[in-house]
């Protein structure tokens, strides 16, 4: 279901970005400069959530095709945990994609309060992926 609506979203959110360098390109022609940096900002932005999306969806398909490892384990396994620890950061910050939520809730049960806030407060080696992380108003430097 996380699939589909991220697919929904990113359909929507390609759309709005197109508009947005229209309006932009209008308002450099007309001279409103920094009504245009502003702008510019906002597709930015839009531009670093299309993509921390693209990699939510591909983590969502990745937890789903290997739900019967995750069921055997009672640790997060290593390959996965770059995949799950991406997901429960970003079930706060995509409030567009409520089944993000229930999968937090289903891998705190699984792995346990630290593991997930080891990932929503981005602690090193917390698993979370780089561009994932920068859903986050407050982008760590230890990323970098």
């Amino acid at each position: 279901m996380a699939v589909a609506r991220i697919k929904l979203l990113r359909n929507k959110r390609e759309a709005v970005m197109r508009q947005m360098r229209r309006d932009i390109s209008l308002l450099l022609r007309s001279g409103q400069d920094a009504t245009a940096r502003i702008r510019v900002e906002h597709v930015i932005r839009e531009q670093n959530v299309f993509a921390a999306n693209e990699f939510i969806e591909l983590f969502c398909e990745l937890v789903v095709s290997r739900l019967s490892i995750i069921a055997k384990r009672r640790e997060c396994p290593a390959d996965l945990k770059e995949g799950i620890a991406s997901l429960i950061f970003a079930s706060p910050r995509c409030s567009e994609i409520p089944e993000l939520v229930a999968l937090r809730k289903i891998f705190e049960k699984k792995y346990g309060k630290d593991f997930v806030s080891a990932a929503t407060d981005l602690r090193p080696n917390s698993g979370v992926n780089r561009l994932v992380s920068t859903l986050s108003c407050c982008y760590r430097s230890h990323f970098i």
